[in-house]
């Protein structure tokens, strides 16, 4: 872990601004989750469709769980497809979850730190053209094992619901997951038939985000989308 030289703080992240009051709000519902269900240290981000919000969600999240909750805590990016982890932190992409599922490289070798002392990211790592394959890897549960054993809490940023199978893959590595649902975009029967994809398959879903409510949230995808396709970038 690289935790020598000193890490700017990213300029979406304001702790005086509405928008980290609101993820303290939403942190102390999770808190309070933890006292009346069992407890929630893995939680995965995730979307109907592209253009939601989810990679800043994920982001803001981890780092007021890291700050205020004083836990070691580490952000991944498991979008394989479109990561956008390393955008927001200003890190390099290349080094991160891929190559260690693929054993490649050791998990603390690729962790990389962050303005906040106790939030490490695991970024994308570099990109392939199966990325669905990476997630079915035999390793990848020992993978989730290892990251568990030295960190207290763990935020997946993951691929949105419909348009690929990649979070329902990892439903049996989390506690639960959040859906973040950008406010008078997404169809209602959109987002429902993404939870019904995620129940099914065994994902418990502790709430829905909803974003950029009077523009308040910002959110980091900024594109056209259609979820018959969705494209990897290239490589």
């Amino acid at each position: 872990m690289n935790n020598s030289r000193r890490i700017e703080k990213p300029l979406w992240y304001d702790e005086e601004s509405l928008v980290s009051t609101e993820f303290r709000r939403l942190f102390s519902k999770i808190r309070h989750l933890n006292k009346t269900d069992h407890e929630i240290r893995n939680l995965l981000v995730t979307s109907a469709v592209l253009g939601e919000g989810k990679s800043t969600t994920a982001a803001y999240l981890a780092a007021i769980i890291s700050k205020y909750q004083n836990t070691n805590t580490l952000l991944i990016d498991c979008d394989l497809r479109r990561p956008a982890v390393h955008k927001l932190f200003n890190l390099d992409k290349d080094g991160g979850f891929i190559d260690v599922a693929l054993k490649e490289k050791s998990l603390k070798s690729v962790l990389k730190s962050t303005f906040l002392p106790r939030l490490k990211v695991l970024t994308s790592g570099r990109l392939t053209q199966n990325p669905a394959e990476i997630l079915n890897v035999p390793t990848i549960h020992k993978m989730f094992q290892e990251i568990k054993f030295y960190f207290d809490t763990i935020v997946i940023d993951c691929a949105p619901t419909i348009p690929v199978s990649d979070p329902l893959v990892l439903s049996s590595e989390v506690d639960g997951a959040l859906m973040v649902v950008r406010a008078g975009k997404t169809p209602k029967e959109t987002v429902k038939r993404a939870t019904d994809l995620m129940r099914d398959a065994g994902m418990k879903i502790l709430g829905i985000v909803l974003n950029n409510v009077e523009d308040v949230l910002p959110y980091y995808y900024n594109y056209q989308y259609d979820y018959r396709e969705y494209a990897t970038d290239s490589f």
